[in-house]
């Protein structure tokens, strides 16, 4: 969809996108296979057009967190291996199996109704089981552990074990390693108790974006990247402790979301702006109206504290969001037309809107910033 047939949109910049797999990858042995992680409609960006361009840029392997969101990146391409992360209602079971998801497991009732379905449909069933390692989410506990081996071996072939994972809870906290080196050598445990069992899947994970960054022992035999691949750093440790031994290693955020203005008054000295009057000018101004709101993402709580770009310069938000309108302060913009681009994340002239500036103003982290651009919003390869 182009660009100005819509009133806010996302634009995704490929190149960027491109440096970031590669110095990523730089990371990798060759024998480590890198997953994208696509889940929350790949954290924003856009859940069928990360994929194409994943798979543009030599990625085969992908997690989501469900089965719509599988269906979905199945019907981009047959060969991609998908990882299901998040829980699937029992009543989708057999649509995971269909497509040749792997499922995510952590308990026997679960295996057992996947047996049964993979009987049914005549198909094997591939299995990704998730091992409790300290993060005290979805998980297998070491002492129930041997028993769901059990219940796998049990099942004549119908579910196999494709992987084993795990989830580190501190990885970002770049100066307090000892959680995240702990969670590695249980994880080795399940492991090892796997393999004297007799499996041997087809890979071991435990490694997000930033333990993929500091702890190349965390490795295994592939990698989940969620933020990094999108140009954020998983914390501001993880940036600082990793660049002030490699500098030049820099990823570039790819989204930028824009909308257009609406509409411009000009508005005398003690006029009110938006609903409860919290905004009243203290001069003359020129405002101009966005069609952008708490509906499409941008939270309520960045009213009269935000900031666009518009011709270069950062204007405020006046007053309160509205669900789909909001009101800036465009007096320092005198050449600003109805129409005329505006930056809502993203670089214009000299001036830079960032998630982490956003998550600043509201309290929150930069990964949720994203995420709730709502979906409904075109995204736009550029």
């Amino acid at each position: 969809m182009p660009k100005n047939s819509t009133k806010t949109w996302v634009e995704i910049d490929q190149s960027a996108y491109e440096h970031n797999i590669k110095i990523l990858k730089s990371l990798l042995s060759p024998e480590v296979t890198f997953c994208s992680v696509l889940k929350a409609n790949a954290y924003g960006h856009g859940l069928e057009l990360m994929t194409e361009l994943g798979i543009q840029n030599g990625i085969n392997s992908f997690a989501v967190d469900s089965i719509d969101e599988a269906v979905k990146i199945r019907s981009i391409s047959q060969n991609i291996e998908i990882y299901i992360l998040g829980y699937i209602p029992e009543e989708r079971l057999r649509d995971a199996i269909f497509i040749n998801a792997i499922i995510t497991i952590y308990d026997e009732i679960t295996v057992q109704k996947l047996a049964q379905c993979a009987q049914d449909l005549q198909k094997t069933c591939f299995v990704n089981i998730k091992c409790e390692t300290g993060t005290q989410r979805q998980g297998i506990a070491e002492k129930d552990f041997k028993h769901l081996l059990a219940s796998i071996e049990k099942q004549n072939g119908l579910v196999q074990i494709y992987s084993l994972a795990s989830h580190f809870s501190s990885s970002e906290k770049a100066l307090k390693p000892d959680i995240t080196i702990k969670q590695n050598e249980i994880f080795d445990f399940f492991i090892e108790t796997c393999e004297r069992f007799g499996f041997k899947p087809k890979h071991l994970h435990i490694s997000c974006s930033a333990s993929t960054i500091l702890y190349p022992e965390t490795h295994k035999s592939l990698v989940r990247i969620g933020i990094a691949q999108y140009g954020l750093w998983p914390s501001q440790d993880v940036k600082e402790l990793f660049t002030k031994k490699r500098p030049t290693f820099q990823l570039k955020p790819i989204l930028n979301w824009k909308t257009r203005i609406a509409q411009i008054k000009d508005i005398g000295s003690g006029t009110a702006v938006g609903y409860d009057q919290i905004f009243v000018s203290d001069r003359p101004m020129r405002i101009a109206i966005l069609p952008v709101g708490y509906y499409d993402g941008l939270v309520r709580s960045l009213s009269n504290k935000g900031h666009v770009i518009i011709h270069g310069q950062k204007c405020s938000i006046l007053g309160l969001i509205c669900m789909n309108m909001c009101v800036v302060n465009i007096s320092s913009v005198p050449n600003a037309n109805i129409g005329d681009e505006v930056i809502i994340l993203g670089r214009g002239g000299m001036n830079v809107i960032s998630a982490d500036d956003h998550a600043l103003m509201t309290n929150t982290i930069h990964y949720e910033v994203v995420t709730r651009i709502a979906e409904h919003i075109p995204r736009i390869l550029v």
